[in-house]
C-alpha cells in the first residue's frame, strides 16, 4: 500500500498539491554556509547509523556489522544516511485546549495533518525530520532522520497521539531539545494557552544553543472573533471540570481587548527572542496556509 493511501487522514492531497512544488528552507546561517537550500559542497561528510539489512552479492565486505555476524551467525550490512545541513522538528502541543474545534477542524487535527504534510516534503527534499508531541512532558518522540521511510514512523506518532487535559510545552520542548545532537529548525505547533513566561524561557533556551524556531499559532476563527450570539456555556478542556454560563455579547469587547493583549505580547516575545511567528487559523484552508508561509521563507533566502 502506497503511503499517501496508508496514511490518508494525515496526508491531505488538497494540502501536498499546494506546496508539494515547494520547499522548506532554513533562514539560519551555520559556519558560512547557508542551510535547507544550498547544501554543502565538501567531500566525505557526516554519516549516521541507520538501519541492518541482508548481505547481498556485491555489497562492499567492509560494511559488513561483525558483531551481528558473531551473535547471529549471519550476514548483514551496516546502512548509513547522511546528515543533512537541514534539520527540522515538529512539535505539536498536546493540551487539552487544542481540542477545540467548532466550524471547523480541532486546532490539534489541523496542526497534526501540517505536521504530516510538512515531514513529507522535508523528507522529499532529502532533508531531516522528526517529530516531539508535548502534553504534561514529552509524551512521544521520534527522532529525525532523512530516510524516505522515516514517514511511516512520524506518521504513526501524529496518528497515535491525542489531546491531554493539561500542558508543559516548555518542559517538553526542552527535553527534545536535549535528545538533538546538532542544531536545526524547531516548529512548534501550538495555541500557546499556557504560562507565556515558561515557553519564552524555553524557547530562548532553543536560540542560545542555535536552533532557529519557529511559533505556528494554531487558533480557531470563534477565538479570534468571539462570535458567540446567545447565552453559551464554555468549558475549561485544560481541567475537565471548569466552566462558565454567560452572554458573550456582554463580555465580547472585553474579551477581544483581553486576547488582543495577549497575541500582541507573544508576538513581541517572538521578535524580542529572534523567533518567527505565525498565524495559523484553521478556518483557512491549511494548503493555503502553509503555501503562503513557505513562499515567504523562500523569498527571504533571495534577500
Amino acid at each position: 500500500m502506497a503511503q499517501s493511501e496508508q496514511y490518508a487522514d494525515l496526508l491531505d492531497p488538497a494540502v501536498m498539491s499546494r506546496i508539494g512544488h515547494l520547499e522548506l528552507v532554513s533562514l539560519r546561517l551555520v559556519d558560512g554556509i547557508l542551510t535547507g537550500r544550498h547544501r554543502s559542497k565538501h567531500q566525505g561528510g557526516v554519516f549516521e547509523f541507520a538501519e541492518h539489512r541482508d548481505y547481498s552479492a556485491g555489497d562492499e565486505i567492509r560494511l559488513i556489522d561483525w558483531k551481528v555476524y558473531a551473535k547471529s551467525d549471519r550476514y548483514y550490512i551496516k546502512r548509513y544516511e547522511e546528515e543533512t545541513n537541514l534539520q527540522v522538528m515538529m512539535v505539536l502541543d498536546a493540551s487539552g485546549s487544542m481540542e477545540f474545534g467548532l466550524s471547523t477542524l480541532s486546532k490539534f487535527d489541523y496542526a497534526r495533518v501540517a505536521c504530516a504534510c510538512l515531514s513529507r516534503l522535508i523528507l522529499r527534499q532529502r532533508d531531516a525530520v522528526g517529530l516531539a508531541v508535548v502534553d504534561n512532558g514529552l509524551a512521544r518522540f521520534v527522532p529525525p532522520r532523512a530516510n524516505a521511510h522515516h514517514l511511516e514512523a512520524v506518521c504513526d506518532g501524529l496518528r497515535a497521539a491525542r489531546p491531554r487535559a493539561t500542558t508543559a510545552l516548555a518542559t517538553g520542548l526542552l527535553a527534545a531539545a536535549r535528545r538533538i545532537r546538532r542544531r536545526g529548525t524547531f516548529l512548534i505547533w501550538t495555541d500557546a494557552f499556557g504560562e507565556r513566561e515558561d515557553v519564552t524561557k524555553a524557547i530562548r533556551q532553543l536560540r542560545q544553543r542555535g536552533h532557529e524556531v519557529v511559533l505556528l499559532h494554531v487558533l480557531a476563527p470563534e477565538e479570534t472573533s468571539f462570535q458567540f450570539d446567545q447565552w453559551s456555556r464554555f468549558e475549561c478542556l485544560e481541567t475537565g471540570s471548569l466552566h462558565l454560563d454567560l452572554d458573550p455579547t456582554a463580555i465580547r469587547k472585553e474579551y477581544l481587548e483581553s486576547f488582543g493583549r495577549f497575541v500582541d505580547e507573544l508576538q513581541r516575545d517572538c521578535r524580542r527572542l529572534g523567533c518567527e511567528y505565525r498565524l495559523m487559523s484553521t478556518g483557512r484552508p491549511l494548503g493555503d496556509a502553509m503555501a503562503e508561509f513557505l513562499h515567504r521563507r523562500m523569498a527571504l533566502m533571495k534577500v
